[in-house]
């Protein structure tokens, strides 16, 4: 069938229009510049515009979003970080209270550990280390509620605890002592009770000092070292009360207080003499035997030791006699002497004198010459035997102790420096 001419150009065009071009189709300037005008501007303003606005706008949203996101996660991150240190902080110090209180705890075993165990077990050093009398212990480990072993058969001795280990520390021969009430850890055995040794009087530092060698105890002392002891019946008592202190003179003389002395040396003033013999030696003894003997030549000034008023004076050997000069026993009766009555009754006896310087019932103070020294008599050499003694009703009675004022602790060998001055 035929058509018409325009029928057919116009259907040719459509299909070109809808084709984009057929023949023409390498003509790509118009199509694009239409295009870019019609379509790609479109595009750009309706497509890629708003795709970059609403696009990238979304995009950069959706990064600050993100970024938020992450920052809060760091944000949670650093609380988690503190979080975690706070709770290590509080871990540390909650670790620190335990160590505390396993301190507590640990001193509080050691304060137990201290007061005793529980109840039926064994004791700790109840009061510290130190000697415990056994009474004491008793007594401490009753109130603990806790035991010692060492107790057992030791009730009165003296035991030590050191570290919490008791032990038995001394057999007590006597009691033992502490004080009670007293937390002070002092305790010591107390020594048994000496029997009285004293003769005739001993200064109770010298007793003393005797008791220890015996291992026993004198009840006075020490309140009484410096004072003079005796033994009357058989009983310790203080037989002189020494204001300045006592001397311990040698062994077989008593012992004096200090500066009592009534007596000083039988000879002048500021001379000095040495003893030669003194009490309780072979030669004295009995009668004599607290006499002193002083070498000196014959003829030499003997003085009064303490005034008083002449009893005698024996002048029974004159020079040329058999006994004038010495001899033995058979001259015993024979010996020049001159006795001395004093105020308090004693006499003091001079003997051996070569010539007696007094009379009867003449009166002498100390420093007083009474006569001359001699050999006469049982006598061996020159020499002055003096003595303290009582009124017997003859001249040779028995001795009594004295000292001098010079030296107290005068025996043989003891230079003496007379101070009997006017």
């Amino acid at each position: 069938m035929t058509r018409p001419l325009g029928s057919t150009l116009a259907t040719l065009l459509l299909l070109v229009s809808a084709c984009g071009g057929g023949a023409d189709s390498t003509e790509t300037p118009a199509p694009a510049a239409s295009a870019g005008s019609g379509g790609s501007s479109a595009a750009g303003a309706g497509g890629a515009a708003p795709a970059g606005a609403g696009g990238s706008a979304t995009a950069g949203t959706s990064g600050k979003a993100g970024a938020a996101t992450a920052g809060a996660s760091g944000a949670a991150g650093k609380a988690g970080a503190a979080n975690a240190g706070a709770a290590g902080k509080a871990g540390a110090a909650n670790a620190g209270a335990g160590g505390a209180a396993g301190k507590g705890a640990a001193a509080t075993a050691g304060a137990a550990g201290k007061a005793g165990a529980a109840s039926g077990g064994a004791c700790g050093c109840l009061l510290g280390d130190g000697p415990y009398c056994g009474a004491r212990a008793k007594a401490e480990a009753a109130a603990a509620g806790c035991e010692i072993d060492a107790l057992a058969g030791h009730g009165g001795d003296l035991l030590k605890c050191d570290g919490g280990a008791w032990s038995v520390l001394e057999d007590c021969a006597g009691a033992c002592k502490y004080a009670a009430g007293s937390s002070k850890l002092d305790d010591a055995c107390e020594l048994p009770v000496c029997d009285c040794f004293v003769k005739v009087a001993w200064c109770g530092s010298g007793v003393a000092k005797e008791a220890a060698k015996m291992g026993c105890r004198v009840p006075l002392l020490p309140a009484h070292d410096g004072d003079i002891l005796h033994c009357p019946g058989g009983a310790w008592a203080v037989k002189e009360d020494c204001d300045s202190g006592c001397v311990e003179a040698p062994s077989g003389t008593p012992d004096s207080c200090k500066g009592s002395s009534d007596y000083h040396a039988p000879f002048a003033c500021g001379t000095t003499r040495t003893c030669s013999n003194g009490n309780h030696t072979s030669l004295h003894d009995g009668k004599d035997e607290y006499a002193y003997d002083f070498g000196m030549p014959i003829g030499t000034s003997v003085r009064a030791m303490r005034g008083g008023t002449v009893l005698a004076v024996r002048y029974v050997s004159k020079p040329g006699s058999p006994c004038y000069d010495g001899g033995g026993a058979s001259c015993a009766n024979y010996a020049n002497t001159v006795e001395v009555r004093h105020p308090d009754g004693t006499v003091a006896l001079y003997m051996h004198l070569s010539t007696p310087t007094v009379s009867k019932g003449e009166t002498v103070k100390a420093g007083d010459e009474i006569g001359k020294s001699g050999n006469s008599g049982y006598s061996t050499g020159p020499h002055l035997h003096v003595q303290i003694q009582g009124a017997c009703g003859i001249w040779w009675c028995q001795s009594v102790p004295f000292t001098f004022a010079e030296d107290e602790t005068v025996s043989a060998g003891t230079a003496v420096k007379s101070g009997n001055c006017p």
